[in-house]
């Protein structure tokens, strides 16, 4: 099952926004809401469902409220999920009597069984969450307890690759089909295991498959961010991630290509959007070819022939003749 939903308060009559958005987020939230009306009230959220867990992400100019998970609500309804929750701006939340404050960029981990006060300061706000059941992770679920309340660093590491990963997979939430479903709760689920494992013991008790998922996904995310650079090889790649280069490989043997052809594929397909994007119609095509780091001319012209039948300028030129194509 994959079921994407969006809302936005521009979709509706300006007198219906807050009553519809605030009954969202209580219902997404199995919270209460208590909030002072704003005139320039928006907000927009979309949710990604595969069935074993959610993930989302809100943006909008919010009014001043506390989200409120009270003692009749846990004992009313508990589907017993943990939310996880990560923000560019500060927040506090109030857990049984202690308060939690949340720097920029740091996740919170809350759970439907144990009753909570939010409160959400008014201004442009953005958020992401993951929701999921404790059975979901295959951590003894007395050690995750031990993480709800805590405030987890979001700037580096697990966390911040927890965040870029949630935040593509709502972003291009319209490119997967059902059959996806498995696969990206395999991949969210395995970042959140590592990610509580480091917080708890330095991640020594992640299971070894997971290990071994995670590494590929901060290797294909090193790959992405340094397609520019062309000594961008499987060596440089062992070596910024303290493996040898027949352990690389042998991460990417049940792989559809190699280490070397997926780098090769990332920096065409890249090529190819700016050479079909109009507004870079003027970008020499050496110029396309050095960004993605091809730095000779010939060598990314005979690459890109073979991948796509064409060559970039002729590429270029169907694009142009055929936008809707």
């Amino acid at each position: 099952m994959l079921i994407t939903t969006d809302f936005r308060t521009d979709d509706l009559p300006v007198e219906d926004r807050e009553d519809a958005s605030f009954g969202l987020l209580g219902e997404s939230s199995i919270v209460e809401l208590r909030g002072d009306p704003r005139p320039d009230f928006r907000f927009a959220q979309r949710v990604l469902s595969t069935g074993a867990i959610s993930v989302a992400t809100a943006t909008g100019a919010m009014p001043s409220m506390l989200l409120r998970r009270t003692p009749r609500l846990v004992r009313r309804f508990d589907p017993g999920v943990l939310h996880l929750s990560f923000s560019a701006d500060s927040r506090s939340i109030g857990i049984r009597k202690d308060e939690v404050v949340l720097r920029p960029h740091d996740w919170s981990i809350l759970d439907s069984r144990v009753p909570y006060d939010r409160p959400v300061d008014g201004g442009m706000r953005g958020e992401t969450w993951i929701g999921f059941p404790y059975a979901a992770l295959p951590l003894r679920q007395g050690r995750v307890e031990r993480l709800v309340g805590r405030s987890l660093g979001g700037r580096s590491g697990y966390g911040a690759l927890l965040a870029r990963v949630v935040t593509q997979i709502v972003s291009d939430a319209g490119v997967y089909r059902p059959e996806d479903a498995p696969q990206l709760e395999t991949t969210v689920l395995d970042l959140v295991t590592a990610f509580f494992c480091r917080a708890l013991d330095d991640g020594r008790s992640v299971p070894a498959e997971s290990r071994r998922r995670n590494l590929v996904l901060r290797i294909r995310a090193f790959v992405r961010q340094n397609l520019h650079d062309p000594g961008l090889s499987p060596g440089s790649i062992a070596d910024a991630h303290h493996i040898s280069r027949s352990h690389l490989h042998m991460l990417f043997k049940d792989q559809e290509e190699t280490v070397a052809a997926w780098i090769r594929r990332q920096r065409l397909e890249r090529a190819g959007r700016d050479l079909a994007d109009p507004a870079m119609s003027d970008t020499p095509v050496h110029a396309i070819a050095a960004r993605w780091g091809f730095p000779r001319a010939a060598d990314f012209t005979r690459a890109f022939r073979t991948a796509c039948g064409v060559t970039p300028r002729e590429y270029r030129r169907q694009a142009r003749d055929n936008p809707e194509a």
